[in-house]
């Protein structure tokens, strides 16, 4: 992060870990886009400690006028190397691309344009179209949402639903919203796909800290990107640990949800108790039997819904029971972090 504002431009952040077989192609995408006329870019890759010839595969292709910069980022987890990467943007306006995700033709031009339209749009989010390495499972279509993929509104532009966030794969995002989260101190708390665990919430965690600090979420349903879904991601065990991940996710996002949706209401916010929540938890993974034996057989019933709720109930339970007394501890620094900087931030400060 500089102190001074960052440059008109585009800054394409691609996090990998283990890319090999795809970077290639996620490179050449951008290579072959449109490009906005007299519009300056470049191409930061943060790479996620890979073990395998991702980093070396990306310098040998490269081959453009434009900067390849590559980083790196010790700490494990896509949401360090995002978090890294929007840092470490020299320009103003930051696409992130993540490391399966080929962009449309016309990515470029519509992103800028989209971005450009409205200055109190944060970030623009957009929609991806699935690519199989193997044949699609039955249930995929039901669930493609999960895997960042598919329409997210069926409106576009500012979304008017407090509750509403969106991927960010294939979006385009404004540093100066990001460098005024960092301003105020943020720091995210999610941990996103590190070891075995699945979270998927760093998206969902900065678009609440945008509109907390003013500004608006938007979604454009032309600006496209082909998502590859290799077979390992496309396994019934894959589909599983990503549904107790978001389980696991919302536990943290409710801090979150609940201080945004106080904020806006302009009353006191209602602190969330462990042991009670733990209680309510755990009703949710008993209340349905059938689901729960069900869920012993995931080749046959991957596509209940019934059984998929069950995955992220008991992720859910499983993240409280493991917390404990952390749980209050992180809610009370956060709130503490939130306080400090939430009483003197005015509503639609960035809304003309």
């Amino acid at each position: 992060m500089t102190e001074h504002a960052a440059k008109k431009g585009l800054t394409i952040l691609i996090t990998t870990f283990n890319a090999s077989s795809m970077i290639e192609e996620t490179l050449k995408r951008l290579i072959e886009m449109e490009k906005v006329p007299g519009l300056d870019w470049d191409v930061l890759i943060v790479d996620n400690n890979s073990s395998d010839d991702t980093v070396e595969k990306a310098r040998k292709f490269w081959d453009n006028q434009v900067e390849l910069r590559i980083i790196n980022e010790p700490q494990q987890g896509t949401g360090f190397a995002k978090f890294k990467g929007m840092s470490e943007a020299k320009f103003e306006f930051i696409g992130i691309i993540d490391q399966d995700n080929w962009v449309h033709s016309d990515w470029m031009v519509k992103a800028v344009q989209y971005l450009e339209q409205d200055a109190s749009a944060a970030i623009i989010c957009a929609r991806g179209y699935p690519v199989f390495e193997t044949k699609k499972p039955d249930w995929f279509d039901r669930y493609q949402a999960n895997f960042a993929v598919g329409p997210q509104s069926e409106k576009t532009g500012a979304t008017e639903d407090l509750q509403r966030f969106f991927y960010n794969a294939g979006c385009i995002m404004r540093k100066s919203a990001f460098e005024e989260a960092l301003k105020v101190g943020f720091v995210p708390i999610m941990r996103s796909r590190t070891s075995n665990n699945l979270l998927s919430g760093e998206d969902t965690e900065l678009q609440i800290i945008f509109k907390l600090l003013g500004w608006e979420i938007h979604y454009q349903d032309m600006l496209r990107f082909d998502h590859f879904m290799p077979k390992k991601r496309l396994s019934v065990n894959y589909f599983r640990r990503l549904r107790e991940g978001m389980g696991a996710t919302s536990v943290y996002l409710s801090i979150y949800r609940e201080t945004m949706d106080a904020f806006f209401e302009g009353r006191q916010r209602t602190r969330i108790n462990w042991r009670q929540e733990l209680k309510k938890s755990f009703k949710s993974v008993i209340q349905d039997p059938l689901a729960a034996l069900a869920s012993l057989f995931p080749e046959k019933f991957a596509s209940n819904h019934r059984v998929a709720s069950f995955w992220s109930n008991l992720g859910n339970f499983k993240t409280r029971r493991f917390l404990k007394s952390d749980f209050e501890r992180t809610q009370i620094e956060l709130e503490s972090w939130l306080d400090s900087w939430l009483e003197k931030t005015p509503l639609n400060k960035h809304q003309e």
